[in-house]
């Protein structure tokens, strides 16, 4: 039997008019009802978690207030529909009329409420509005599948709900050797990206050890979603995942380290936070080995798989709905939208092995107006700093050399900004 849940705001509690008693009745048959107050995130947290619903409606709601409360209901049950019932919209309107002089504090402020209440409309399954003006304002910024009707279309013809898209995810892994972290990260993509539709593309950069090309053809010949790529040589991060791109074919694609283990829900998760918002290019997770904003503190080890899978629960629950914008991620795992390719182009191939063509992209992506995200509530296992030490490749030199590259054509750039302005800024 199904279990729908309908979330009233607790300030409504006596003050539901019969029109919309009437419209929610429509909606659910038969509900749960939770009353929330400002401050009870961590008692709908453990609700959700602890129950399995359907269907979840959200009555009332000020999305510029409840932004991280609508997202806690999403990310916690990728399975619920989640409805939102006669939002706030005034900050979209006001957006809309505005001069948008991009020189104004105000309309700044504008764009960044206006952005957060449409983010928050993207992520629901059907939003129902009071008016036929709202509906079409909503459906102008939203995705052409989002569900959109007035009270009097729901109670005429009842509520429609998004089918959930089935974006394809061309996931592109570098291998080099090291066939044991391969195999293991293998398995965990399998066994916890059921719900994806991806295909897997293997880039191998010359491996000469250990099997690992008879385990990528065994793989091919076992998975009609995996191609593979063979060089003769090692041609870098840069390089080689740009094969692998090439012959991508997903709406999304996604570069992933093959020293990884992935957790339940992870990729589905990703996904959400960037259909949210047009202005999402990139989306990242957290890890336990990284640097900056994506580090959070795990001992655990590789061959600890339920201790991974536990961690990355109770790390969800715990920030469940927590996105934060960031100027540049770690390249171990970043989810990329088509169109961030189309307008920003590949990784910079002059960066061999080292690093920094992961900063130097996000500098490019961030320059061409698209936010980068890092999913606080997405956990995956990052074993990290054994591809050069095990190859016999020397770290600090390439290390070195890259920065030195990335330091030289970003210094140079800003100089030939610099030079084309009017006030040299």
């Amino acid at each position: 039997m199904s279990k729908q849940l309908l979330i009233l705001p607790k300030t409504y509690k006596d003050n539901i008019n019969q029109e919309d008693q009437t419209l929610i009745n429509k909606i659910l048959s038969k509900y749960e009802i939770f009353y929330v107050e400002e401050n009870s995130s961590e008692e709908i947290k453990k609700y959700i978690s602890e129950n399995s619903f359907d269907t979840a409606v959200y009555a009332y709601a000020d999305l510029t207030r409840d932004y991280k409360f609508i997202r806690i209901l999403k990310s916690l049950s990728l399975k619920t529909k989640l409805v939102l019932m006669f939002p706030q919209i005034s900050n979209i309107k006001a957006y809309q009329s505005s001069e948008k002089n991009i020189y104004d504090p105000v309309y700044q402020l504008l764009e960044k409420a206006s952005s957060m209440e449409i983010s928050n409309c993207g992520l629901a399954d059907a939003v129902i509005v009071s008016s036929d003006e709202d509906k079409t304002l909503l459906k102008k910024e939203l995705s052409e599948d989002s569900v959109v009707e007035t009270a009097a279309d729901v109670v005429a013809g009842g509520l429609k709900l998004k089918e959930k898209a089935k974006y394809k995810v061309s996931i592109v892994m570098l291998t080099y050797n090291q066939l044991e972290d391969t195999s293991i990260c293998v398995e965990s993509l399998f066994k916890h990206t059921a719900d994806v539709n991806f295909e897997l593309i293997f880039v191998d950069n010359g491996s000469t050890k250990d099997n690992t090309k008879t385990y990528l053809e065994k793989l091919k010949s076992e998975h009609s979603n995996v191609k593979v790529i063979y060089n003769e040589s090692n041609l870098g991060f840069a390089c080689a995942n740009n094969q692998g791109i090439e012959i991508s074919e997903g709406e999304y694609v996604l570069l992933l380290n093959n020293d990884v283990i992935l957790t339940d829900g992870w990729l589905d998760r990703m996904l959400q936070v960037a259909e949210s918002d047009k202005k999402i290019g990139l989306v990242a997770p957290v890890t336990n080995h990284a640097s900056g904003r994506q580090v959070v503190v795990f001992d655990g080890t590789a061959d600890e798989d339920e201790t991974i899978q536990t961690f990355a629960k109770a790390n969800l629950l715990k920030n469940a709905g927590s996105w934060i914008s960031v100027k540049r991620v770690i390249g171990f795992c970043m989810l990329v939208k088509r169109e961030v390719l189309f307008k920003v182009g590949v990784l910079d191939e002059m960066f061999g092995p080292g690093g920094y063509e992961d900063y130097d992209y996000c500098m490019r992506i961030k320059q061409a107006g698209f936010d980068i995200v890092i999913a606080c509530d997405v956990f995956v296992f990052h074993i990290g700093g054994k591809g050069y030490s095990s190859n016999n490749m020397n770290y600090s030199s390439l290390r070195t050399r890259n920065i030195e590259l990335l330091i030289d054509k970003w210094t140079r750039n800003s100089l030939e900004i610099m030079e084309k302005l009017p006030d040299g800024m």
